[in-house]
């Protein structure tokens, strides 16, 4: 739910269990004042009837040009006004008005006197009635207004924070990036933050990278003059252990070189460094891969069987793609067992890779670590699933290992959004050729 439609409800709300209170209280206030307003009439007018009976004018004459009622007392109450108000006048509990009736005492010349005055006013069923009808125009009317306004004014609002979300999600480690002025103090203490974290990020991944690119060049430089004077050295005249000794360097070498090689690859992928933007037909990259290690394949006499669909479309870059299914196939044949097999099962859902080797020494949970090899005495550096999880964090796909003797299955499940649907395959592969 949006923020606007969260405030929206929230005011709402309150307006409809404030609204009961407050008509409950309009209700009264009415009331009284009406009664008020009709008790002093009918006291003024009982005055002005006490008055003419001190100047002498009878009862009886009274009655013709008066609408109170004189009664002649033998003594007067204690209370000089009395006041009855008769909800029900009619007696059929459906009466539209209640009588207000008003009994003043005096004494006139020696005589004691009951004045009474009488006067319909509203009921209070009419006045709740009143209140009702207002009650509910006024709310349909707020919660218009509420609602119109409340878009109106999240759309000025409102802007800056869309805009520094808008930067938030497009944010490049490689550049920092300016956010919106604005006058609400809020979103001024929340840009000025979020300006200096990303700036503090982008100062961090610029050194990293800066030590990452230094680190490897100067790595890489010894490495080459060691391959070099390894290679001078094993075209000299020296016998078989020495032979054996530079053979065994060189393998050291070459290793070292790949290590620095996939830490490198490993810091590229962190920084998101391969921007995914293109489809690429995965099932072309699959197959040229596979034909890649056909030597090492028959060199272990490893048994292939492939299950490729065709057509698939994938969003990942090209490099990527190519590492992926290197890492994946080159993994099943380094593991694998002298006459083993692999499956590879390519849909346009997942790709499973399921070859033949010896139990995981380390749990399966732990084998997408950095340097963490299911069997340790194997030739492999460690990083190669760890480059593997990468690549899927990367492109947003799922990758899962499982042991399922004899077989470790490897399955990488592609997100839907990554595979390009069958009614854009021709669009795809006509653009394909045109471009050709």
């Amino acid at each position: 739910m949006k923020l606007v439609d969260k405030f929206t409800l929230w005011f709402i709300s309150v307006i409809v269990i404030t609204t009961p209170i407050t008509s409950y209280i309009c209700l009264n206030n009415i009331e009284k004042k009406i009664d008020d307003v009709e008790i002093a009439r009918l006291k003024a007018v009982n005055e002005h009837t006490a008055a003419r009976l001190g100047n002498g004018i009878a009862p009886g004459q009274l009655r013709d040009t008066s609408p109170t009622v004189v009664t002649q007392l033998a003594a007067l109450p204690n209370d000089s006004v009395l006041i009855r108000k008769d909800p029900d006048p009619d007696g059929n509990r459906h009466s539209l008005e209640s009588r207000l009736t008003v009994n003043s005492y005096y004494t006139v010349n020696g005589k004691h006197y009951q004045v009474t005055s009488s006067s319909y006013i509203p009921a209070s069923r009419q006045i709740l009635n009143a209140i009702l009808d207002t009650v509910a125009w006024k709310l349909l009317l707020i919660i218009l207004c509420v609602a119109l306004s409340a878009r109106f004014l999240s759309q000025h609002i409102l802007h800056t924070l869309r805009q520094t979300m808008k930067k938030i999600h497009n944010f490049d480690l490689k550049k920092k990036i300016a956010f919106p002025e604005t006058n609400t103090v809020e979103f001024k203490e929340l840009n000025t933050f979020l300006k200096k974290m990303t700036d503090k990020a982008v100062d961090e991944y610029t050194a990293v990278k800066e030590f990452s690119e230094n680190a490897s060049h100067e790595l890489q430089t010894p490495l080459a003059v060691l391959r070099g004077k390894l290679e001078l050295l094993s075209e000299s005249d020296i016998d078989e252990g020495q032979a054996a000794l530079i053979a065994d360097m060189h393998h050291a070498v070459e290793k070292l070189s790949k290590i620095n090689r996939s830490l490198i690859l490993l810091s590229k992928l962190e920084n998101n460094e391969f921007a995914v933007s293109e489809h690429i037909k995965f099932c072309r990259v699959a197959k040229d891969v596979l034909a890649a290690y056909e030597d090492r394949l028959e060199m272990k006499n490893i048994e292939v069987k492939r299950n490729l669909d065709k057509n698939i479309l994938l969003k990942i870059h090209p490099v990527l793609a190519d590492m992926l299914m290197n890492n994946l196939l080159g993994n099943a044949i380094r593991h694998n067992i002298q006459d083993g097999t692999i499956d590879i099962i390519l849909t346009h859902k997942k790709l499973v890779i399921k070859n033949t080797g010896l139990p995981p020494e380390t749990p399966p949970e732990e084998l997408f670590e950095r340097f963490r090899k299911s069997n340790q005495c194997s030739e492999s550096v460690g990083l190669g699933l760890a480059i593997v999880k990468q690549i899927c964090e990367v492109c947003d796909f799922r990758v899962s290992y499982r042991y399922k003797a004899p077989l470790h299955i490897l399955q990488v499940d592609f997100c839907p959004d990554s595979v390009i649907d069958e009614a854009l395959q021709d669009k795809f592969e006509a653009a394909e050729m045109q471009s050709a």
